[in-house]
């Protein structure tokens, strides 16, 4: 399989000449994102951009049987959308992580044969289409004569200026609500892999996967938190939960009331924590809850790695979205991302 920003653009400048001939045999929608390719026997291809950098390719070719199987039935969920649910597709590909993946059923050869015209498109359009630099004098050289009308070539370039719009992402996408939904499932199973140590000394966990003996070695009563509840805190039983992505603090839904003085303090200490607990490789917690039965003795949580049960929302879109968790992934090295961040979108 080609490079998929390769395939993308080339796709698009193929689809840009075809508008400025009027020929509809390759196109565009921009409300989709989906790029279009049919061919005369009746095979046709489809590409369409989701999730920030993942692509989905698929199609049927004249090849394939009659009755053939549905190769969606392989795709995984996030790869299918409103777009993929028209004809039966032999093929299906999706492009994540720098990688491709394939679903078919052995009976449809034509895949790579079918992108022939897609991939020979002048790789010096693909450049000027992709740094936003081609213009109507340059798609009219790699036109037959006539040249087109000037408002063809105006069309054209809006749809390359098109194909360049990210995904819109936002709850009402029923893909990347799914996709958000299947990734807050997998939080809510996975397993710590820091190992907490008393205030006496530390332990070391059981190690990183990959075999390297290192784990995160926390205190289960950090200092700065218990001098906290000795000086600035309410001095009455208390809980107060927080999400802490890119720099911010969310409050979770069952934190207690707690006044604006003592609330700012105890943000403020959890801002040096979430600092000085972060390691370089392994990342830092996404979840923390500050908490004392009987307003004397205090206990600290973290989570890293996933979502505790101890931290509540108002409504599951006040989840932790997909950009965060990806950018929060994106700061770690891969041995220490937890299984469910494969599923994220690249930040």
């Amino acid at each position: 399989m080609p490079d998929a920003e390769d395939l993308w653009w080339s796709w698009v400048v193929l689809s840009a000449l075809h508008r400025a001939a009027g020929d509809p045999s390759c196109g565009f929608d921009p409300g989709e994102l989906v790029l279009s390719l049919d061919a005369a026997d009746g095979s046709w291809l489809r590409l369409q951009r989701v999730l920030g950098s993942r692509l989905v390719l698929w199609g049927r070719s004249a090849l394939a049987a009659p009755a053939p199987a549905d190769a969606r039935r392989g795709a995984p969920d996030w790869a299918l959308s409103q777009a993929t649910r028209g004809d039966r597709p032999t093929v299906v590909a999706w492009h994540a992580h720098g990688e491709w993946d394939l679903s078919h059923h052995g009976q449809d050869d034509g895949l790579l044969p079918l992108l022939r015209p897609v991939l020979a498109v002048d790789p010096r359009l693909v450049d000027l289409a992709r740094s936003g630099e081609l213009d109507p004098d340059h798609l009219a050289a790699h036109l037959p004569a006539p040249r087109p009308a000037e408002e063809d070539l105006e069309a054209a370039l809006a749809l390359v200026a098109a194909a360049g719009t990210a995904p819109a992402a936002g709850p009402a996408d029923s893909v990347l609500t799914r996709l958000r939904d299947q990734v807050h499932e997998q939080m809510r199973d996975a397993v710590e892999r820091h190992a907490a140590a008393g205030d006496a000394g530390a332990t070391v966990g059981p190690g990183a996967p990959d075999g390297s003996g290192t784990d995160r070695v926390l205190l289960q009563r950090p200092p700065a938190v218990v001098h906290w509840a000795r000086t600035n805190g309410p001095g009455t039983p208390f809980t107060w939960s927080v999400m802490w992505l890119r720099g911010e603090p969310v409050p979770g839904a069952g934190s207690t009331r707690l006044p604006d003085a003592v609330r700012r303090s105890l943000t403020n200490v959890l801002a040096e924590l979430h600092r000085s607990e972060a390691g370089e490789e392994s990342g830092a917690w996404l979840f923390a809850r500050v908490h004392s039965p009987d307003g004397v003795v205090v206990a600290f949580d973290r989570a890293f790695d996933s979502w505790p049960a101890w931290f509540a929302v108002h409504h599951r879109d006040r989840g932790p979205s997909l950009e965060d968790l990806a950018w929060e992934m994106s700061q770690r090295s891969p041995v220490w991302r937890p299984a469910w961040a494969s599923l994220l979108p690249r930040p």
